[in-house]
């Protein structure tokens, strides 16, 4: 392989490796709360100019919910294990975007008052609870460092 065939394979590899790892999406596995045992639930993680969008995939809630089931969510400092007393974001509400569905499945979606980059170079938690009708139960959490490869 002569030199300039080898620099074109070199430069194709980066440019592949760096597509494949650079999509500005984190995905955030979350952990159900003994209030929610055995369900499953990812949350997707975007940025939208100063703001993170949040889209989660729910794969089971608490069966005395209200129907539409509506989430709340927000941005801990810390863990799941430590989360901070209070939230340090609120996120607006997290609609369900399945409405109505009976779908075992529901896709959520919210969005945080502070940039990806900021979330995924700090220690921070997201946990969903029910609505305060329902309770305000903590239903998931994750730690958005978790979503890092």
């Amino acid at each position: 392989m002569n030199r300039t065939s080898w620099l074109a394979l070199v430069v194709a590899a980066g440019a592949i490796s760096g597509c494949a790892s650079n999509t500005g999406i984190v995905d955030v596995p979350l952990q159900a709360t003994p209030q929610n045992a055995e369900h499953i639930a990812r949350a997707n993680l975007s940025p939208v100019g100063n703001q993170t969008s949040i889209r989660f995939t729910i794969g089971g809630l608490p069966p005395d919910l209200a129907v539409p089931g509506r989430l709340d969510t927000a941005i801990y400092a810390g863990s799941c294990q430590h989360l901070s007393a209070q939230p340090v974001y609120k996120t607006h509400q997290a609609n369900s975007v399945d409405y109505p569905s009976l779908a075992p499945r529901t896709r959520y979606w919210a969005q945080a008052p502070v940039p990806l980059n900021e979330l995924i170079h700090g220690e921070y938690a997201l946990l969903v609870r029910t609505s305060p009708a329902d309770g305000n139960r903590p239903v998931f959490c994750g730690n958005i460092s978790a979503g890092q490869g």
